[in-house]
């Protein structure tokens, strides 16, 4: 849910103690829905189509964030603002795709079209339909959350591709409060979630538009994305890896930030879901003076693969298990 490669924000939290799943939720009480899929479909519309406030933390390996966030739904409309609480400030503005991310002490703001990959507390637009084929979809249980009551769900994978998760959906909105990601012994790998939240609010646009408008004085870099097919740059997957189907593909420049860097340098980036976890691909060029050599990294849930394939280096990262991450790194071919 949260992925890839420069991803821009991490959320939500340190770990509460662990809930006594005999607390049964009685079905469709409160009006919810009866069954796991009908509340992931809920979660996802929840996230994307209604208004709401609040802080955020995320844990992993770790390493603990902040983030405050306004979400505002308005018709067909949607705005967000997201500030960064820990590290160098930073703030997120985004008008439906159009993202404006602005760094205040380096004077500096990046235009852009959104990233495709969906992060807390939003689900991707497939949850409801494509997840439940990957992973056995559970209710399990009721718990508080940022002091509101939520309906806690399993979602065991049905083979080894990808981990475990847990969801604590608000019971009144249906606003995902909590994620946790769990590891093969039911260890938590990391942790997403509101400390306090504030659902229904007033949507406020006007700040969140000025601000991404307000750029005198920065330095405003505008990326391109250009939409493609892995197949048209050369690319392909001698096998699908189970489970996970292409939901983005775009090529944008490597090194926007540079001056007088020259031609931009292209990387092409491919995204797959299973409808809740994602791994990106990244292609670009091989520069023996950036690449040095093959490695692999993992911080809390996320895995990265980085390696050399003759002309090209490969970069390929996700929210799933690093055997999964290596297997998409097999399954790659250059066609041309």
């Amino acid at each position: 849910m949260r992925a890839a490669l420069g991803a821009s924000l991490g959320l939500v939290m340190l770990l509460a103690p662990p809930l006594a799943m005999g607390q049964a939720t009685s079905p469709g009480s409160g009006g919810a829905p009866a069954d796991g899929a009908a509340w992931l479909q809920r979660i996802q519309q929840a996230g994307a189509n209604s208004s709401y406030e609040g802080t955020m933390m995320f844990s992993a390996g770790g390493v603990v964030s902040s983030s405050r966030l306004q979400h505002y739904c308005d018709g067909k409309q949607r705005y967000e603002r997201i500030e960064v609480l820990d590290g160098e400030a930073r703030l997120q503005y985004r008008h439906n795709d159009q993202l404006t991310t602005v760094w205040p002490a380096s004077k500096l703001a990046m235009v852009e079209q959104r990233d495709p990959v969906a992060e807390f507390p939003a689900l991707p637009p497939a949850a409801g339909s494509r997840a439940t084929d990957s992973y056995e979809v559970r209710i399990v249980g009721k718990d508080r959350v940022a002091g509101r009551d939520a309906e806690l769900l399993m979602l065991k994978p049905r083979d080894k591709h990808r981990f475990a998760q847990r969801l604590w959906a608000d019971r009144e909105t249906g606003l995902l409060l909590r994620n946790d990601v769990l590891g093969p012994a039911g260890e938590v790998l990391e942790s997403s979630a509101f400390t306090t939240v504030l659902t229904n609010s007033k949507p406020q646009p006007d700040g969140i538009l000025r601000a991404m408008k307000k750029l005198d004085g920065y330095r405003v870099l505008r990326p391109v994305a250009e939409r493609t097919q892995i197949e048209a740059e050369g690319w392909m997957l001698a096998k699908p890896v189970p489970g996970f189907a292409l939901v983005s593909c775009v090529k944008r420049p490597l090194d926007a930030g540079v001056v007088d860097a020259g031609p931009p340098v292209q990387v092409l980036q491919s995204v797959f879901s299973d409808g809740l976890a994602h791994v990106s691909v990244f292609i670009e060029p091989y520069d023996a003076l950036r690449h040095k050599q093959p490695m692999s990294t993992s911080l809390g849930a996320t895995h990265t693969l980085m390696n050399r394939r003759g002309d090209w280096w490969v970069t390929i990262v996700g929210e799933v298990p690093l055997a999964t991450v290596q297997l998409f790194e097999t399954m790659l071919e250059r066609k041309r």
